[in-house]
């Protein structure tokens, strides 16, 4: 049995620095030029102002309030599989980097959850106000050969009231509730095995072709440059030329040097500065044109891959008379 976790309250030091935080923004101040966190920098510092954890029926529950009033990296490569299940707050933008599965902008909805496979790379670049999400760690051996998907922004009502409901009792004490949340913690394990795991990849062949020729380069080529105001679903580029998506991602990577996410930001902001120089088009227009949820998400990360905003660049590529490099 566990008993249920404690809050650990924000320290003062950690409300001091979500005051210098503010006081920063407000002096127009701290404006730091970041990408998704890829080990070639230090991660920005986390401001948590509240954490409790339990431990049931083999899953770890860790529920956390944290500030990200500054971009602010969270990063996972674990060896067991971590679900995440987004509860409360506002974030203005958050960029995915995700190695084996979705990557891109994706702003998450209360009740939305993250499957984060064992092994796999995930790094997000964060920013809004406080947010709410519970962690739940679940071992490798609870999906036997059985294979887990990545998944990003996926709408789960059932894991969410279970999380919710857990939460609810974590600080009661006593016999029967202490079976209720073993209950919880039971429901959860059953939804989590049955719903999401997939068929096991015995019987594949695991040495599929690793690359893509001309053609087949062209054609993602094309279909991304057709697409950059959609949302590109990793699964329908791999499909456009034969592949599953493990297959898929090293074959892009070889060919192109970079990940397809990556590649489609670049071609996105390379769009945005031909009509921020060669047209009238309003930069709200133009957001949404290459394919970003809203001017916020837009200018910040235009920002962090050009070093000034559209504004600036639109300024001074027409002072200039020509477009700048």
């Amino acid at each position: 049995m566990c008993a249920p976790g404690r809050y650990r309250e924000a320290t003062v030091a950690s409300l001091r620095k979500i005051a210098d935080l503010r006081k920063r923004r407000e002096a127009g101040q701290g404006a730091v030029v970041l990408q998704v966190w890829d080990g070639r920098r230090e991660r920005s510092e986390r401001v948590v102002v509240a954490e409790r954890g339990l431990r049931l029926q083999g899953l770890d529950f860790r529920f956390v309030a944290e500030t990200v009033e500054s971009p602010t990296d969270w990063c996972f490569q674990e060896p067991h599989h971590v679900f995440v299940v987004h509860r409360r707050g506002h974030l203005t933008s958050m960029e995915i980097e995700f190695d084996g599965g979705p990557s891109g902008d994706c702003l998450p909805r209360v009740g939305d959850v993250w499957v984060i496979p064992a092994g796999q790379r995930y790094a997000a670049l964060a920013q809004g106000d406080t947010v709410g999400f519970c962690e739940i760690v679940v071992p490798v051996i609870a999906f036997g050969e059985r294979e887990l998907a990545p998944r990003v922004g996926y709408p789960d009502t059932l894991l969410h009231r279970l999380v919710e409901r857990l939460a609810g009792q974590a600080h009661r004490d006593g016999a029967a509730a202490t079976l209720f949340r073993q209950s919880l913690a039971q429901t959860m394990q059953l939804h989590i095995s049955d719903h999401y795991s997939a068929k096991s990849s015995s019987g594949r062949t695991g040495s599929a072709a690793r690359y893509m020729d001309r053609r087949a380069q062209q054609i993602v080529v094309d279909y991304l440059h057709s697409e950059l105001d959609s949302r590109i679903d990793l699964d329908e580029l791999a499909a456009l030329v034969d592949m599953t998506t493990a297959t898929f991602l090293p074959a892009f990577s070889t060919a192109f040097g970079t990940t397809p996410h990556q590649y489609l930001i670049e071609q996105r902001i390379e769009r945005a500065k031909a009509l921020l120089w060669g047209s009238q088009t309003s930069i709200t227009d133009i957001s949404a044109s290459v394919g970003f949820s809203n001017p916020s998400h837009f200018a910040t990360t235009f920002k962090n891959r050009v070093g000034v905003s559209p504004t600036v660049y639109r300024r001074s590529t027409s002072r200039a008379g020509r477009r700048p490099h």
